[in-house]
């Protein structure tokens, strides 16, 4: 069984090291697109996420979600209901 808090982790250090910060520094409230996460990152992201929870997500949800939080929302109810 996947850790939520061990995948919002994975997560959260993927996406500080894209967009070179730290992961204290990274503003999860914000849309990705603000924390400077292109298309390409939101390609990468998204399989990062997919092999962390051992999910597979739709395809646009990147576009959906918008922001860290909402993702890791996302991830908490896909992990709750596994």
């Amino acid at each position: 069984m996947v850790n939520y808090r061990q995948a919002r982790q994975e997560i959260l250090e993927w996406v500080a090291e894209a967009i070179q910060k730290s992961p204290e520094e990274v503003d999860t409230t914000k849309p990705l697109s603000e924390l400077g996460i292109d298309s390409l990152d939101a390609v990468h992201l998204i399989a990062t996420i997919e092999s962390t929870i051992r999910q597979e997500l739709p395809e646009d949800v990147i576009q959906r979600v918008g922001s860290l939080d909402a993702i890791f929302e996302l991830m908490a109810d896909r992990l709750a209901a596994a």
